[in-house]
């Protein structure tokens, strides 16, 4: 799963601490059609100390790729799920969002 992410802007990353953002999350709802292996990974972030949070936090910029392995009951299958993240610039957080999204494996 790819994010892109607008100029100025920060996408967080799986791994916040308590009392930062809303950190990237990654909901799969069970399927008979396949199994997650593993938990979702995601590229080495950039972390920063950001005043707003009082804290070092990690991020992406521009665009990160997050993946999640599955072993398929059969041929195919839909992964279905559903991310929430938060995204912030120098200025503004924006509120946490929900997005569902549906890929097809082979």
């Amino acid at each position: 799963m790819k994010a892109s992410v607008d100029q100025g802007w920060h996408l967080y990353s799986q791994f916040v601490k308590d009392g930062g953002p809303v950190k990237t999350t990654f909901t799969f709802p069970a399927s008979g059609a396949y199994t997650l292996v593993g938990k979702t990974t995601e590229p080495k972030a950039i972390t920063k100390f950001e005043s707003t949070f009082k804290m070092d936090v990690s991020y992406f910029e521009k665009s990160v790729v997050f993946q999640q392995k599955v072993k398929l009951k059969g041929k195919t299958a839909t992964v279905k799920g559903n991310v929430e993240f938060m995204v912030c610039d120098d200025k503004q957080c924006l509120p946490p969002e929900q997005v569902e999204f549906s890929i097809p494996v082979k």
